[in-house]
């Protein structure tokens, strides 16, 4: 038998398949809030080591990239030179020296010179104008009151201090004199 139009009809929209639904849930209450703790930082010895060891290091990245200047006067010679004091184990710095002729009379020509115990601790170096032979920089003639600036660029490549002077001389004799201290960090 067939069932009459009556008997067939769909589902009411609040039944699913059939079924009644769920209620909606009503609006969550809030979770309950989380026991008090004392928070405490817990670092074994080695640990604590470490974290020392690296605050240590992120401060010398203050300390870093110092630069001095030295001067130095002899007659007729004025020498000034910036160069880094400290500087980190295979960084780039500048040193610059600046050259003034003091005295009335030209200098027929000046050299500059600068120890190579204190170059050798770098491993790489490009200097404007360039070197004529290791650390010796001939500047030519200088009139009364010109100034020459040279610009030497190195790379630490030995940890620890590197020393020397730097020498400046006019027709053979010798003049100013700075010394050059730099430490090299590791």
């Amino acid at each position: 038998m067939v069932p009459s139009r009556h008997e067939i009809s769909a589902p009411r929209p609040a039944q699913a398949n059939g079924r009644a639904r769920a209620a909606p849930p009503e609006a969550a209450s809030e979770p309950p809030p989380a026991p008090a703790m004392r928070r405490r930082l817990e670092l074994s010895p080695k640990h604590a080591i470490g974290a020392l060891v690296l605050a240590c290091v992120a401060a010398s990245a203050a300390f870093m990239h110092a630069r001095e200047t030295g001067e130095a006067t002899a007659p007729g010679l004025a020498l000034r030179v910036a160069y880094p004091e400290r500087m980190r184990f295979r960084d780039t710095e500048k040193l610059t020296f600046d050259v003034t002729r003091t005295a009335d009379a030209p200098c027929r020509s000046a050299a500059l010179a600068v120890d190579e115990a204190y170059l050798d601790s770098f491993e790489e170096r490009h200097a404007t104008p360039t070197e004529t032979t290791i650390g010796r920089f001939e500047l030519g003639g200088l009139a009364p009151g010109e100034q020459r600036r040279i610009v030497l660029e190195l790379r630490g490549e030995r940890p620890w201090r590197a020393s020397g002077n730097a020498t400046l001389s006019c027709d053979g004799e010798r003049g100013a004199e700075v010394p050059l201290r730099t430490f090299i960090f590791p």
